[in-house]
């Protein structure tokens, strides 16, 4: 069976939906809006499904594919302007071919979710809302891979981080990878999307927050739509930008430039080598009277910020080798001289781990510096490259600032000071 999928175009009354992606790729609750079409019109028997989309269509091509994921066979088809659905019909119905879906499956205009077309989205921000507050009952059987409801009305995405200091009120969405800080009121009625940093004290209400948006502390959002730098009144339809990044900011354009390690930073490093040497020369001499290295060597890439993170700059560094604890870092104190590494900033990644960040949010791990401790070491992280760790590494590239760098270097030395405590207690 076959069926047309028609990408709502341009939309003036909420224009600034649709200002980094087309409308059809919005997302919401987790997903972009054609993904739960997809769904249901493979619910309803659709075995082809042809996508006409003029706003951005290479951007609807990229993420839908072929289809196979849906078990569908997928094609996006580019047009000169936005089509009615009796227009599509008329021009890809062929005469005599029935193996279509029934109206009005055949023929679909996304400006809807499915079921409710009594609620359109794209009519003003105010429609968009109420949208949202309409479909949020059905999250529990459209397929929310790894969507939990942990209290009646609360719903949480994958690898989202929630401080128990934290007060979630249904009805209420956060969405996967996202951070959610001591003091924050979510809800009632709060949309979170994926990759959402909310700092302490913030409270949202009747809002919705669009994915890799930074929600500085104490800011108090009520009946707006946050994307960005964007803000959005959906009652009376006003908007503003809000300049501050303090305040709130985009997350995937939140760099400026990789800061670099400062002088005072470098005749530290250059003072607490030369006091730590003699510790440090303990395992070398080990090594060298066992005939083995004492040095090991690895490749890293260069900070940077780019959506294709060129991997051929790359700068080498070095680890004690057969040595445990924060001493196998020493020869890194080096390359804070050097100003390669700073005291503070994200651990290194190789050309390998570099492939492995799979968006712009991330990438982000490559808009800090290089650092000898990093914000996944004072929170404890064990894995070097888990989500939480990246998480942390995004955050650290939008937020760092020298009292951030304070607190991690105190956090990490408690830390490392209680890891080294239970090594030798237990």
């Amino acid at each position: 069976m076959k069926a047309l999928l028609i990408c709502p175009a341009e939309r003036p009354a909420v224009n600034f939906l649709g200002e980094t992606t087309p409308l059809a790729k919005l997302t919401v609750f987790g997903k972009p809006l054609v993904s739960y079409w997809l769904e249901h019109l493979v619910q309803a028997g659709a075995k082809e499904v042809r996508i006409l989309a003029t706003d951005r269509p290479e951007q609807i091509r990229a993420f839908v594919g072929d289809g196979a994921r849906w078990g569908l066979e997928v094609e996006v088809s580019p047009e000169l302007r936005e089509l009615t659905a009796s227009e599509a019909r008329a021009k890809y119905h062929k005469q005599g071919d029935s193996d279509w879906l029934s109206q009005p499956n055949d023929a679909v205009i996304m400006d809807h979710f499915p079921g409710l077309p009594e609620y359109p989205l794209f009519s003003s921000y105010a429609g968009w809302f109420a949208a949202l507050q309409a479909w949020m009952p059905r999250i529990a059987s459209t397929n929310q891979l790894g969507a939990k409801e942990i209290k009646p009305g609360v719903w949480v995405g994958l690898r989202t981080r929630i401080s128990p200091e934290a007060e979630l009120r249904a009805p209420c969405w956060i969405g996967a990878n996202a951070i959610i800080e001591a003091n924050s009121v979510i809800g009632p009625i709060a949309f979170v999307e994926d990759r959402v940093m909310v700092e302490a004290g913030v409270e949202i209400s009747n809002s919705t927050v669009a994915p890799e948006t930074f929600i500085g502390e104490l800011v108090e959002l009520k009946d707006s739509l946050a994307n960005g730098h964007i803000l959005v009144n959906w009652r009376n339809g006003s908007c503003t930008t809000i300049p501050d990044t303090f305040l709130m900011c985009s997350l995937a354009e939140g760099h400026h430039g990789a800061k670099t390690s400062n002088w005072l930073g470098r005749m530290i490093a250059l003072a607490v080598m030369a006091l730590t040497s003699p510790l440090a020369l303990v395992p070398i001499l080990r090594a060298k009277i066992r005939n083995q290295a004492s040095l090991r060597s690895f490749v890293a890439v260069r900070p940077q910020f780019s959506n294709t993170p060129n991997t051929s700059e790359i700068l080498v560094y070095y680890e004690l080798a057969n040595c445990t604890g924060w001493l196998r870092f020493w020869p890194q104190m080096w390359n804070i001289v050097k100003g390669d590494f700073a005291w503070v900033g994200n651990r290194p990644l190789s050309p390998l781990e570099v492939a492995e960040l799979t968006n712009d949010f991330e990438r982000l791990w490559l808009a800090a510096p290089i650092g000898l401790i990093s914000l996944a070491h004072a929170e404890g992280a064990v894995d070097r490259f888990s989500d939480q760790t990246r998480a942390c590494a995004s955050f650290y590239a939008v937020r760092a600032n020298w009292k951030m760098d304070i607190s991690i270097l105190a956090r990490a030395f408690v830390v490392a000071t209680k890891r080294s405590l239970a090594t030798l207690f237990f």
